[in-house]
């Protein structure tokens, strides 16, 4: 009998040991700097990344010393500063492939065919992304200026963090609400498998998966940014390339508007 109580406490010992190992390696972070994100409080609550300045303070709240988090934003900042802006010229002039999301905020489902006769922007964002954050109100102005011109722009939540957790609405819901999205968004929660898939993880390697795709009035793509950030200038010399590229991405609205 102790021989059998040995044997059980063991085994319970092992099975304990695993349980941790497996939940160290799903907590992982990807090398790519905007898989870099806040880290889950828990599986079911993600940290909504306001600013580069929130993200910051995320940071050394989970270790990191401020000249640590410093170093660490300016990598970032840097990777996006020198990231290829033609990346993804081979999806120039295609037609854009069927919406296939997991569902939809402030909107009835859409198709690309329920668009047309629309230029359309299309940009894939997530929650823990600093990138993103930053790119919010720049979504909120285009909408804003441009929706009763005959332009229509469709967010899309793809999730980093817990990108293997189930379809979890409520928390697309959650980031929706915080960056005061008011037009649709759509969700593209498998999307290693999904509409990202097929509209951008073909081809050559991409910098990153925050892109934003603006489509003629028949659907055809004509314009992408190859993700990560864009913004009306702030002043800051390291994100004068985001002024740039807003620059450019309105430019190509009101060129496909006026056609």
């Amino acid at each position: 009998m102790k021989q059998a109580n040995n044997l059980l406490g063991e085994f319970l010992a092992l099975a304990l040991c695993a349980a941790i190992l497996s939940c160290s390696a799903h907590g992982s972070n990807d090398q790519n700097p905007e898989m870099n994100h806040a880290k889950a409080d828990t599986v079911k609550n993600y940290v909504i990344i306001k600013s580069w300045e929130h993200q910051r303070e995320v940071l050394v709240a989970e270790g990191d010393s401020e000249t640590k988090a410093d170093a660490k934003i300016e990598k970032w900042l840097t990777s996006m500063s020198s990231m290829d802006r033609n990346a993804g010229d081979d999806r120039i002039g295609v037609q854009a492939p069927p919406f296939q999301f997991d569902g939809w905020i402030n909107s009835e489902p859409l198709t690309l065919e329920d668009l047309k006769g629309k230029v359309v922007l299309v940009r894939w964002f997530t929650d823990t992304c600093p990138f993103c954050a930053s790119s919010a109100p720049a979504l909120r102005q285009l909408y804003e200026e441009y929706a009763d011109q005959g332009f229509a722009l469709v967010g899309v939540y793809h999730p980093k963090a817990g990108r293997d957790d189930p379809l979890d609405v409520a928390r697309v819901q959650r980031v929706v609400e915080a960056r005061d999205f008011k037009f649709p968004v759509a969700i593209d929660w498998d999307w290693r498998n999904g509409t990202l898939k097929e509209w951008w993880l073909t081809g050559p390697k991409r910098p990153a998966t925050s892109v934003t795709f603006i489509l003629d009035k028949s659907g055809v793509i004509q314009f992408i940014h190859p993700g990560m950030e864009y913004h009306e200038d702030n002043g800051s010399e390291q994100h004068a390339m985001c002024a740039n590229d807003m620059s450019r991405i309105r430019a190509a609205i009101e060129s496909l508007i006026a056609e």
